[in-house]
């Protein structure tokens, strides 16, 4: 169940990375408060994941931790590699 969070929270930090970059991914401006909340997702969400895999085990769970972010990773640039199909 730990490993689905922190997918779960790697999914929240690259989707905000990716809001914050709305021209290279065709996504509308940000305001200013959106743009606020973005950068703090993009920072705090990998940080309590990281927090939330080393407190049962620390070498198992920063293991977890990368596994996770190269898994989440690779389903978010599916996601960005469709999304780019399908639109043009």
């Amino acid at each position: 169940m730990i490993f689905v969070i922190i997918c779960g929270l790697w999914l929240l930090a690259f989707t905000c990375h990716v809001r914050l970059q709305p021209a290279r991914y065709r996504f509308a401006r940000l305001t200013p408060p959106g743009r606020c909340m973005a950068i703090m997702g993009r920072v705090a969400a990998p940080a309590c994941a990281l927090m939330l895999a080393i407190r049962p085990d620390g070498m198992t769970g920063i293991l977890t931790w990368f596994a996770s972010l190269s898994i989440t990773g690779l389903l978010v640039a599916l996601w960005l590699a469709l999304r780019r199909r399908t639109a043009g």
